[in-house]
């Protein structure tokens, strides 16, 4: 009966090492794919950023040119453009 209890309980152990093995296995195998998916979304965070600065770069530039053509089609502008034209050609 004895060495039945021993047997069993050896066997109950190698169970219980097996199923933590097997835990421990899926545990790591789930923090590397874990660690993956993080590494990837990091990526197509930063690509993400650096088009979205592009973008603001385009905008900015697209601003300032609007800001410039606005500038010289006020008619203030102009007249003053065209007084300082005359004004050289009466000079020489």
């Amino acid at each position: 009966m004895r060495v039945l209890y021993l047997c069993t309980q050896t066997l109950i152990v190698r169970k219980d090492r097996m199923d933590i093995t097997t835990a421990i296995s899926l545990l790591t195998v789930n923090v590397i794919v874990l660690s993956i998916v993080i590494l990837a979304l990091l990526i197509i965070i930063i690509i993400l950023l650096v088009k979205l600065s592009k973008i603001a770069n385009n905008v900015h530039q697209v601003s300032k040119n609007i800001a410039a053509t606005t500038e010289w089609l006020s008619p203030t502008k102009v007249f003053s453009v065209i007084g300082s034209l005359f004004q050289s050609f009466k000079k020489k």
